[in-house]
């Protein structure tokens, strides 16, 4: 009995094992639970069961019901759908040259007079998302993709902080609200544009231009922007688009206008090129504001001022007399120079191109410049036909001394020719008088040789006889006197038979 209840007992352990691993791992896990998030995606889970959240809060602490803070990313998950509720929602992507602007629904309130919140806070994040991929709670967060803060070339970028600690002076140190000292460079920067404005301030050569009617086109470009829209309109690229940032389309603004010291209408015609140096850029920004309303409230009003106040220490005449209009253009032109300097703004021309004064004042004295340049024209003509006279005298003069100098150079050289050939010829009598007397000392040598030869050839003789008389003596003692002595001859047949004479 006891050995069978032990079976049924073991059957039915094994058959409920069985069915847990068949029902509940299997069907249950793999058909009921089984969550496939894809790569793009992310699965927010809000809790069916749990304490009720306070009013307010909307996302769910562990043991609330509610939506959970942390979603789950790609992959596989087992998620119990009694539990909890499962929403597909898209990952957040911020794309190359953009930055994700983060505004969290949930967390702590901001201390009073902030408005950029920190982590764990309420409000608009101080941090943004750089480019990438992200899985943040769309009922925690909202994101905002904006454009990274762009410098062209040529532009310098202000920074206002809208949020720190109060500035200590006109410009502001890092982690200070107000206009910082640093400017940006050209490039891209992820900055947070709740947090900072940028100005973006063209660097180099600004133009404002003031003429009178029909002296210029009816609109100007100031600064480098201006050449690039040129360069454009040539090709035709230019029609329909608006100008490039930071460019400043002014229209050409109304010529200058003030009295003269003696009480006529001066109109003039002034051009000024200026710069603004990056590093007086946040300084010029932070006192005037922008290129635009620098032009407006600071470098047109001194353009007019200097103008009325340096034209008018001059009468209606001088402006049409050359050197009195140079002194003005000078007086004009430093006195724009230090006042702006002052302002930290660097102008590099301020020209006065042109001047209208009234016709009853201009007219006579331009009619008077007129004939007096005649005059001086006729005076320079006749001037310069005197001039050509004593050209062609001296041309005249500078032919007959080539032709004196040309005869005394062949006079020269014809005596230095002769000179040339009395030297060679001296120099061959001597050498021909050299060699006679070379010739008369060899014939010398030549006979006292041939005497010694012959006086030596006599010497030989005379010995040779006297040795042949010596012998001829000694060989007549030897045979005993001179009746003894027989002569010898030439011929063999001479020879006694007793001789041995070969």
């Amino acid at each position: 009995m006891n050995a069978r209840f032990l079976k049924v007992l073991l059957g039915v352990a094994v058959a409920c094992a069985l069915g847990y691993v068949v029902l509940y791992e299997g069907f249950w896990g793999w058909v009921v639970e089984n969550t496939d998030v894809p790569a793009d995606k992310m699965v927010i889970l809000i809790a069916k069961t749990g304490r009720e959240i306070p009013p307010g809060q909307i996302i769910a602490e562990p043991g609330q019901k509610g939506v959970l803070l942390e979603p789950l990313g790609p992959g596989r998950h087992f998620i119990n759908p009694f539990l909890y509720e499962r929403q597909l929602h898209n990952q957040v992507v911020v794309k190359g040259g953009e930055v994700g602007v983060v505004i969290s629904k949930a967390g702590k309130e901001l201390p009073p007079g902030e408005f950029l919140a920190g982590p764990g806070e309420r409000g608009i994040q101080r941090e943004v998302l750089m480019p990438g991929t992200y899985k943040l709670n769309p009922y925690a967060f909202e994101i905002r993709t904006l454009k990274m803060i762009e410098i062209d070339p040529g532009f310098v970028g202000v920074v206002t902080a809208r949020s720190g600690r109060p500035a200590q002076s006109q410009l502001a140190e890092p982690g200070e609200r107000g206009v910082q000292k640093i400017v940006l460079q050209p490039g891209l920067y992820a900055l947070n544009p709740e947090a900072y404005s940028v100005e973006r301030i063209e660097i180099g050569y600004n133009q404002d231009t003031m003429a009178h009617a029909g002296k210029l086109p009816a609109t100007q470009a100031s600064g480098q922007a201006d050449l690039k829209q040129r360069q454009a309109a040539v090709i035709g690229e230019a029609l329909g688009k608006s100008p490039a940032p930071g460019q400043n389309v002014l229209p050409v603004l109304p010529a200058v206008t003030f009295p003269s010291s003696d009480g006529f209408e001066i109109t003039i015609d002034v051009t000024m090129l200026w710069q603004l140096l990056p590093q007086d850029a946040p300084a010029v920004v932070a006192r005037y504001g922008n290129i635009k309303k620098i032009e407006e409230n600071i470098l047109i009003p001194q353009i007019n001022s200097t103008a009325r106040i340096k034209g008018s220490t001059f009468g209606a005449v001088d402006f049409i007399v050359g050197d009195k209009r140079e002194e003005f253009q000078r007086a004009f032109q430093e006195t724009i120079e230090t006042t702006l300097h002052e302002k930290k703004l660097q102008v590099d021309l301020a020209l006065v191109q042109d001047t209208l004064v009234p016709d009853n004042i201009s007219g006579p004295i331009q009619d008077a410049r007129v004939a007096a340049e005649w005059n001086t024209t006729n005076a320079e003509k006749t001037k310069t036909e005197a001039k050509k006279a004593e050209l062609d005298e001296s041309i005249g003069k500078i032919r007959q001394v080539e032709q004196v100098v040309e005869f005394e150079t062949q006079r020269r050289e014809g005596n230095i020719r002769a000179e040339q050939e009395k030297q060679v010829n001296e120099i061959a009598a001597q050498t021909r008088l050299l060699v006679a007397d070379l010739a008369r000392q060899t014939a010398a040598i030549r006979a006292d040789v041939k005497r010694k030869i012959g006086s030596a050839e006599a010497k030989v003789v005379k010995m040779k006889g006297k040795a042949e008389g010596d012998g001829y003596r000694l060989t007549v003692q030897a045979a005993g006197g001179p009746a003894e002595f027989t002569p010898p001859t030439n011929s063999r047949k001479s020879c006694r038979p007793s001789c041995n004479c070969r």
